[in-house]
């Protein structure tokens, strides 16, 4: 395979889960080698700083793969956030494939079992010229559904919380099914996660990525589907049942401060997108929620140590929310 015949480059986001990371590189393995993608696809690893031997591995062993990989490998003083390390990813990838057209984004506990998932998501930005991205149903390892995306926030849902949003389905995906020639569902969702997502290069270059600075982790993706919306792209997803999504239990270092980061994430959207509405939820709507859920807290949860976990929790959140959830 040569630079030139590539098209598709497959961005992975690495950062110490080892174990994931074999694996979805394996699942790869199994099928592009065999299939039409084996010269059109390169993989891209940004690496932000692993220390449980990913780097190591990737720098000694990822040749025996049956695909190039290609490696960054940031300074100690850059940005290593999520978001920052996907628009990497996607800089490296323009300057080493002068053809590129496609984006895979493709997480480290995400596995594409066989060729017919980006098949059909091709299939589907090329029929759909409004289509900037297009991903897929996943399951876990065991079967069960996972989650692919969402509709746009709103206010009313930020304003109770993410317990009832949840326990209630207020963010459900009202799914449109169309069945295409090919025989392929497909609907239109407002957001997909990037986890995994095919997008088209012109739609992500317009849009100018992932707004690192603001979004580095928590509803980066959201703000950029929001973004793309607005600039009269879409998104959607084929029906799949080759596509794995399963952390498997393996949370990453950010997963501890998920739900600060949350919450700061979903305010940041809201000024942004609604910085006039923000205002009848932030700040002391939302500092009544997060009170109700510290009193909940400590009435209902039996359980010591989960109860004073969700409790530190709670507090952090009732004490931040004024100053937007911001460390001091």
């Amino acid at each position: 395979m040569n630079n030139i015949s590539v098209d598709i480059a497959i961005i992975i986001n690495s950062y110490n889960r080892f174990a994931l990371l074999q694996e979805c590189l394996q699942a790869l393995e199994r099928w592009v080698i065999h299939s039409e993608f084996k010269d059109r696809c390169a993989v891209v690893i940004y690496e932000a700083g692993s220390s449980d031997g990913s780097i190591e591995w990737l720098q000694n062993n990822a040749q025996e793969l049956s695909f190039p990989i290609k490696l960054i490998l940031p300074k100690a003083t850059e940005d290593t956030s999520f978001a920052a390390g996907l628009n990497k990813g996607v800089i490296h990838a323009e300057i080493q494939f002068p053809n590129l057209k496609y984006l895979l984004f493709y997480e480290t506990d995400n596995q594409i079992l066989s060729k017919n998932p980006l098949t059909n998501a091709l299939f589907q930005l090329e029929l759909q010229k409004n289509l900037g991205a297009c991903g897929f149903t996943v399951r876990q390892i065991n079967g069960k559904p996972a989650g692919i995306g969402q509709p746009f926030p709103t206010l009313f849902n930020f304003a109770i919380g993410k317990n009832l949003v949840h326990r209630f389905q207020l963010e459900a995906i009202p799914y449109q099914w169309m069945k295409g020639i090919n025989g392929v569902e497909f609907s239109e969702v407002d957001v997909v996660y990037t986890s995994p997502l095919v997008v088209k290069l012109v739609a992500w270059k317009e849009s100018g990525g992932l707004d690192s600075e603001r979004f580095p982790f928590s509803d980066c993706d959201i703000d950029w589907a929001r973004r793309l919306r607005n600039l009269g792209w879409r998104m959607g997803v084929v029906r799949s049942n080759d596509v794995i999504h399963d952390n498997q239990d393996a949370l990453s270092t950010w997963s501890k401060s998920r739900a600060i980061q949350n919450n700061r994430g979903r305010l940041r959207y809201f000024q942004r997108h609604r910085p006039i509405g923000i205002y009848i939820v932030w700040p002391f709507p939302l500092m009544l929620r997060h009170l109700i859920e510290l009193i909940s807290v400590k009435l209902t949860v039996k359980d010591p140590e989960r109860r004073l976990k969700l409790s530190k929790q709670f507090l952090e959140l009732l004490k931040s929310c004024f100053r937007k959830y911001e460390s001091t």
